[in-house]
C-alpha cells in the first residue's frame, strides 16, 4: 500500500498558495489576476477531491474523516464570522442581521438561490457551505468509484460536466451567479478531482525524467492554461458564458497530475514551486481566503482611522497595508487553530 503525506506533493500546495493571494488580488479590483480567481475556486474544489482519494489510506474511517475535516472548517468560520459581527456592531451600533443568520452559522447559504443571501455576512464562507455537502457525500462517492467499473464513474462525471456547461450556456446573469457558489455544481469539481486522485493513485511511482524533459512538460501545461486565460480575456462570448468552472477542468486536472506524476522528479517550474515562502503561504491559504473580507475591515474601519483615513472602501486603495496584515493574522490563526484542533 502506498503511504502519502498530504503535503508530498509539494507543488500543489504552493497553487493552493498561488490561487489564494491571485484571488485576494481579484477582490481588490485587480482585474489583471480575474481568470486566476475563478479558475482558483474551481481549482480548490478539484484539489480537495483529488487529495482525498490520492491519499486514500488516511481516510482510515468515515467518523474520523468527517471529524477531522469539521474541525478544519468549522472553529475558523465561526471565529471569522462572530469577528465580522462584533466589528459591524462597533462601527454600526446596532444589530441588523436578518432571518438568514442561521443559515450562514450553520454553512447552509449556498442553497439558497439569492445572491443577497449566499454573499452576505461574512461572504468568502460561500465556498465552505458549498465544501461541506461535498465532503458529506465523500464516502458514498468512494463506494462509487471503488465498486463501479472505471468507465462509468467517468462516464457519470462527464455527463454532470456537459449537464453544467449546458446550464451555463443558456442562463442568464442571475443564475450564473448561483451557479458560481451552488453546492451540486461544485460537487462536480469535487468529483472530478476525486476520480483524477484515484487513476494518479494507480500510479505507485512518479515519472522520472531528466529536469529538462520535466521542464518541457510542466510549460507545456502552464501554456495550455495561458491560453484559456488569454481566450477568456479576450471576451470570447462562449469562454465568457462557461467562465465559472467548466473552462478551466482541463488546465487543472492537467496542472494537478503533471504535478503529482513529476513528484520527486519536478523540472525547473515544480523546483521553483517547492521553494519554502511559497509552500508557507500554501499552508495558510484557507485562512488566507477565509479572512481576507475581515482582516480589510479591521484595517478600513480600525487602523486608517488612527491617520485620518476613517471608512476607506472595501477593497480599494487599501491592498498594500491589508495585505501583510492579511498574512501575518493567517498565519496566526493558522498556528493558533492547528494546536486547538490536535488536542
Amino acid at each position: 500500500m502506498n503511504t502519502r503525506s498530504e503535503n508530498i506533493i509539494k507543488p500543489l500546495g504552493s497553487w493552493r498558495g498561488i490561487f489564494a493571494l491571485c484571488i485576494v488580488c481579484f477582490h481588490f479590483g485587480m482585474h489583471e489576476f480575474d481568470e486566476m480567481a475563478y479558475s482558483g475556486v474551481t481549482f480548490f474544489f478539484m484539489l480537495s477531491g483529488f487529495l482525498v482519494t490520492y491519499h486514500r489510506s488516511t481516510l482510515l474511517s468515515v467518523k474520523r474523516f468527517y471529524k477531522r475535516r469539521l474541525l478544519r472548517i468549522f472553529p475558523l468560520h465561526l471565529l471569522v464570522l462572530a469577528a465580522m459581527i462584533v466589528l459591524d456592531l462597533a462601527i454600526m451600533r446596532k444589530f441588523h442581521y436578518g432571518w438568514d443568520l442561521p443559515l450562514h452559522v450553520a454553512l447552509l447559504q449556498s442553497w439558497i438561490p439569492n445572491e443577497q443571501v449566499f454573499y452576505n455576512y461574512s461572504i468568502h464562507s460561500w465556498f465552505l457551505s458549498s465544501l461541506l455537502p461535498c465532503i458529506a457525500a465523500t464516502p458514498l462517492l468512494l463506494k462509487i468509484i471503488e465498486r463501479v467499473s472505471h468507465k462509468l464513474s467517468w462516464g457519470i462525471a462527464i455527463a454532470a460536466c456537459v449537464a453544467i456547461v449546458a446550464i451555463n450556456l443558456v442562463a442568464n446573469e442571475h443564475w450564473h451567479s448561483y451557479i458560481h457558489v451552488c453546492p451540486l455544481t461544485r460537487l462536480a469539481d469535487y468529483y472530478l478531482g476525486m476520480l483524477l486522485g484515484a487513476s494518479m493513485r494507480e500510479r505507485s511511482n512518479s515519472i522520472k525524467l531528466s529536469t529538462a524533459t520535466a521542464t518541457i512538460f510542466e510549460i507545456t501545461v502552464l501554456a495550455i492554461f495561458a491560453t484559456l486565460i488569454a481566450l477568456h480575456a479576450s471576451g470570447n462570448a462562449i469562454a465568457m458564458q462557461v467562465e465559472q468552472q467548466a473552462l478551466w477542468w482541463l488546465p487543472l486536472a492537467l496542472l494537478i497530475a503533471t504535478s503529482t506524476a513529476l513528484n520527486g522528479h519536478e523540472g525547473l517550474v515544480g523546483k521553483l514551486l517547492s521553494l519554502r515562502p511559497l509552500l508557507w503561504i500554501g499552508e495558510i491559504s484557507f485562512e488566507i481566503y477565509i479572512m481576507q473580507k475581515l482582516v480589510n475591515n479591521v484595517f478600513c474601519y480600525l487602523l486608517a482611522p488612527l491617520s485620518g483615513h476613517f471608512g476607506v472602501m472595501i477593497y480599494d486603495y487599501s491592498f498594500a497595508c491589508t495585505l501583510p496584515l492579511l498574512i501575518i493574522t493567517a498565519w496566526a490563526t493558522h498556528n493558533i487553530l492547528s494546536k486547538m484542533t490536535q488536542r
